[in-house]
């Protein structure tokens, strides 16, 4: 096991279910902290998000849980509220993402537990935020996506919103829920206490969208690229992503092509011009790049200084030679399933083989320890 485990010793309950807040409290545990998570009987309802691949255990689940230890509490009995409160009571960070109301009525919410636990750094994850007129209402990474404008700028060729397929916004929140809690451990550390954060995923999706709406408020609306020709095109054997972002590369990838006769229609004159008329030019372009296999277009714009990268399946990248180099994936042997791929974290230490940092736990399976050591 690595030795830079600086978060051992800290105390983790984490009462979130779902993907963003337990994902957050996960990157804790890969720290070093302890982290207790609660669950019912059945399971935190991420544990069939795709369907169950092995035992209690979706690939989500596997993702989430991570150096974890699970915990089994009927927190609508007294006896479940009771041990939950006595976790969160010795816990320097709690984490919960209840639809609005229901942390409340099982006597979990951050006044309660604040009034066991002065200090604590109290971690709540919602869909719309605890405010504003939509703050009751729950909501998922999709419905996010759709509300937050990111649907608007990722679109298929007849022009129709397309949902990034994987939860996206629940990852990000995640992370910006990992930022907040790690920071204010620090504030507490410097004398400034615990606190509540609140942190949604609509805000998390609009965070990492801000040039976005700068662009928009500044241009008037939302060009379709942030620079041209940049885009996925199809070849003999495949699909590339070109991205050829600055003014030049415009001319230099016309005149590669044989297609310099573009850099003399008017409307494609200046590049803000281009940008706006992104999708043409694209359209444009696509004949030629479809002519040849995806290694021959990789090489030739190499050749010309520019970026260009095959589109990969997950097959592709877990066989890659660069990812392999890079040490990209670690190899945990999950009980039941065998060696699966974890995707190594950035700035986290490796993981070993028999690192227990990188094993998700079934339901329930450390809960005799844990209600033992409440004794």
């Amino acid at each position: 096991m690595s030795d830079y485990l600086p978060l051992n010793g800290i105390k983790v309950c984490d009462i979130a279910q779902g993907i963003a807040g337990p994902y957050a409290a996960m990157l804790l545990a890969q720290y070093g902290a302890d982290v207790v998570k609660i669950e019912p009987d059945s399971g935190d309802w991420v544990r069939n998000m795709g369907g169950r691949i092995h035992g209690d255990q979706s690939a989500q689940s596997l993702s989430t849980n991570r150096g974890k230890r699970s915990v089994v509490l009927d927190l609508k009995s007294q006896e479940g509220k009771a041990a939950a409160l006595k976790l969160a009571s010795e816990a320097d960070i709690v984490t919960q993402s209840f639809r609005p109301g229901v942390i409340e009525r099982l006597g979990l919410d951050y006044e309660s537990v604040k009034s066991v636990n002065p200090n604590v750094i109290y971690l709540s994850i919602s869909g719309f935020g605890p405010v504003g007129p939509l703050s009751k209402r729950p909501a998922t990474d999709a419905i996010l996506q759709a509300f937050t404008g990111l649907q608007s700028i990722t679109r298929d060729k007849d022009g129709s919103p397309m949902r990034v397929g994987m939860a996206i916004i629940d990852y990000i929140t995640g992370l910006y829920a990992y930022q907040a809690v790690a920071t204010a451990l620090i504030a507490r550390d410097k004398g400034m206490g615990g606190r509540k954060l609140d942190i949604s995923l609509m805000e998390s999706a609009m965070a990492v969208q801000a040039g976005q709406f700068v662009r928009h408020h500044a241009q008037g609306g939302q060009p379709p690229a942030n620079g041209v020709p940049v885009g996925t095109f199809e070849t003999t054997t495949g699909f590339i992503n070109l991205s050829a972002n600055r003014p030049d590369h415009f001319e230099k990838v016309c005149d590669a092509l044989g297609l310099s006769e573009l850099k003399s229609r008017p409307e494609f004159s200046t590049h803000s011009d281009r940008i706006w008329r992104a999708t043409e030019i694209n359209a444009l372009l696509a004949p030629t790049l479809k002519t040849k296999s995806a290694e021959h277009w990789i090489n030739f714009f190499a050749e010309l200084g520019l970026m260009c990268a095959p589109v990969h399946e997950y097959g592709d990248v877990l066989a890659n030679e660069h990812v392999k180099t890079a040490g990209t994936f670690s190899w945990p042997d999950q009980p039941g399933l065998g060696p699966i791929p974890v995707p190594q974290p950035p700035g986290i230490a490796r993981l070993e083989d028999n690192d227990p940092r990188g094993l998700s736990p079934d339901v329930g399976q450390h809960t005799d320890e844990i209600i033992l050591g409440l004794k």
